[in-house]
């Protein structure tokens, strides 16, 4: 007796079809649950708890349900119109319908009738004999029409208890059912709340879980004493957590996990007959797969992927869209060897039975794949204002060859890009949108402005990074040097020509007055850029490596120094005899301290690099007593500068 969807879809913004990737697209609003605010009121934290609490074994008798929860409606749409909030024009039409069809009922000689329907309708229905046909009609005239198809869709436990967009969601489900299935009777072992606890503990055994009946026994007493001093009749969802946390589970917040799973949402899942037609999506996922030449198998099954074959390519276009959709049938894996690049994907394939209900909650955004997956697209664009969230997105969004949501999030990029305070969140968008530039050619994918905002990021990034790797601890310190390294990376990829000159300023500055971790990286940076020489290189080492510096901060900078190139103490002797005497020169007291830094820091290499340098090491402690043996010449005019003071502190040996 609703409004058939066939007029519904008509009032709605979006039309059948049209994908609305405008940025001013919004989700549809939420209409107000009222047991929501009515349950608050009465101090519950939602509205199930207090439907529970008040009508599933509260006060009110079965035979005044109804009455109270629509003198409840009437009061609220009384105190909604007397706020001069007006009723939304489809409610009105709905009702207006529904009151059609209870006069249509009524007309063909039904006296008993009995309506299903949300409780915020009550009041409107109950009124139909004192409101005029005539109106209704009236209404109802001239509404278009919008071709429709409708099917049955499977449904279950846990998406019940998932909030829709209607606010209808069952939080407790698999409760719920029990309350049905075992009502209380004048035996208390068959009261609900004492076969959820025996069925708790019978699912904690199976996991290897101890559970014992005197467990049971107290959590029983536990949940019934707490229903009475909150004055119901019997334990409810709320009070059967707090038991079985408590007894069951020993405080536990973990093994409690398993039993809401199992005994509070429930994992029941409904089927429809396979002559019910299928959703939209689904068939034309069908058609995609067919097309692409793919096939649904439970086991995994390996997939290498040739981007520069057009068949290759629509496969991985159809997966990169089922992943937007959060159906992740296929999962890429690490491309290695020579087919490291843009024209090669891999990916491991495996189908999974609750992918099915997935693509039929993804129906709802469309009814292609790529329609969904461009409107998804935009709904996660919406929600985000996170620079690394919006450019991994922009990538799949490429990927996914979803042309029309590509320049609403272009769009939305400059916009965040150009308020943007965080220099690290910059910093994480330098280097996937090079790698997008480097590689798009062979996704034939449309880079138009994205090398815009690449020009617009890099050079306000190489005036803000400077300040951020100041006065930062060293776990803020080890991210910042991921995203150094990131940047840097990128720069020498794209243009390093147009932005060297920058970056290298930036480095300096690093070098000079970040952390040590952080100074260390830049000043090896700068050295691998030629914009620091050998010579200039170790003296920096050595004035980081020196006594005058704290050991602690020496060991992080030699660990930034050293981050990721081992190569350059085996090419630069001179590098290695620095680190080689700092090495020796640390106390006896401080070597313990300095051990686990040293390790992390050279654990990194690789066992050949490791070999080298342990051989050089061996090395160098026998030429260094060689060249200890070799006496310099004497500088007659330094020797004379110091000679008077020698002097003196021989004439006066007690000073």
């Amino acid at each position: 007796m609703d409004l058939p969807m066939e007029l519904t879809f008509a009032l709605r913004p979006e039309a059948e079809g049209a994908v609305q990737l405008q940025l001013g697209w919004t989700e549809p609003e939420v209409p107000v649950d009222p047991f929501t605010e009515i349950a608050r009121l009465a101090g519950y934290t939602d509205p199930e708890r207090w439907w529970e609490a008040m009508f599933e074994r509260g006060p009110v008798e079965a035979g005044d349900t109804f009455a109270v929860v629509s003198d409840l409606m009437r009061a609220l749409r009384e105190e909604k119109t007397r706020r001069g909030v007006a009723e939304s024009r489809e409610t009105l039409l709905r009702e207006a319908h529904m009151r059609q069809c209870l006069r249509k009922a009524q007309k063909e000689g039904f006296a008993k009738i009995s309506v299903v329907c949300g409780a915020w309708h009550t009041p409107a229905l109950a009124d139909t004999a004192q409101l005029k046909a005539g109106a209704d009609a009236t209404l109802l005239k001239g509404l278009k029409k919008v071709k429709t198809q409708a099917t049955w869709i499977p449904w279950s436990f846990d998406r019940l208890r998932a909030q829709s967009g209607y606010g209808a969601g069952v939080l407790a489900p698999a409760w719920y059912q029990m309350l049905w299935d075992c009502p209380a009777g004048i035996d208390s072992r068959t009261f609900p709340h004492v076969v959820w606890f025996s069925k708790a503990a019978q699912l904690l055994r199976s996991k290897d879980i101890a559970a014992a009946s005197s467990q049971v026994i107290e959590a029983v007493r536990l949940a019934e004493t707490l229903a009475a001093l909150r004055h119901t009749a019997l334990p409810g969802v709320e009070e059967l957590r707090e038991a079985a946390i408590t007894v069951l589970c020993e405080g536990a917040e973990k093994p409690y996990e398993l039993i809401e799973q199992q005994l509070v949402t429930g994992d029941v899942l409904g089927a429809v007959p396979p002559s019910v037609p299928l959703v939209p999506l689904r068939a034309d996922f069908d058609a995609q797969v067919r097309s692409a030449r793919l096939k649904l198998q439970t086991e995994a099954q390996a997939l290498q992927l040739d981007l520069r074959e057009a068949a290759h390519l629509q496969k991985s276009k159809l997966l990169h869209r089922l992943r937007l959709l959060d159906i992740p049938w296929g999962k890429p894996e690490a491309v290695g060897g020579r087919k490291e690049g843009g024209f090669h994907e891999h990916w491991t394939l495996q189908w999974l039975p609750d992918f099915e209900i997935q693509l039929i909650e993804a129906g709802a955004l469309g009814n292609t794949v790529e329609v969904a997956a461009g409107r998804k697209a935009v709904y996660q664009m919406r929600r985000s204002n996170r620079l690394a969230e919006l450019v991994g997105l922009l990538d799949t969004v490429l990927k996914a060859d979803l042309s029309a949501a590509l320049p609403a999030l272009v769009k939305k990029l400059r916009n965040v890009s150009a308020l943007a305070h965080d220099s690290l969140d910059l910093a994480q968008t330098v280097l996937p949108l090079v790698e997008i530039l480097r590689y798009g050619n062979a996704r034939q994918l449309d880079l138009e402005g994205i090398e815009q905002l690449l020009e617009q990021i890099v050079p306000r990034l190489c005036i803000q990074l400077p300040a951020a790797c100041r006065d930062v601890d060293e776990t803020v310190a080890a991210e910042i040097l991921r995203n150094v390294l990131a940047v840097n990376r990128g720069i020498h990829l794209w243009r390093p020509e147009a932005f060297a000159a920058a970056w290298q300023a930036a480095l300096a500055q690093i070098s000079t007055h970040a952390v040590p971790l952080l100074a260390g990286l830049g000043c090896r940076l700068l050295f691998e850029q030629k914009a620091k020489t050998a010579d200039e290189t170790a003296v920096a080492m050595q004035f980081r490596l020196s006594r005058a510096q704290l050991t602690l901060e020496a060991a992080q900078w030699l660990d930034g120094f050293l981050y990721g190139s081992g190569l350059l103490l085996l090419h630069q002797p001179a590098l290695w005899q620095i680190l080689d005497e700092w090495v020796g020169g640390l106390d006896a007291a401080v070597f313990p301290e300095m051990l686990p830094v040293l390790r992390r820091t050279f654990s990194r290499f690789s066992d050949p690099e490791r070999e080298k340098m342990l051989e050089l090491a061996r090395r160098s402690s026998t030429a260094a007593f060689a060249e200890n043996d070799v006496q310099e010449p004497w500088d007659p005019e330094r020797v004379a500068l110091v000679r008077p003071l020698l002097e003196l502190f021989f004439q006066h040996p007690g000073v």
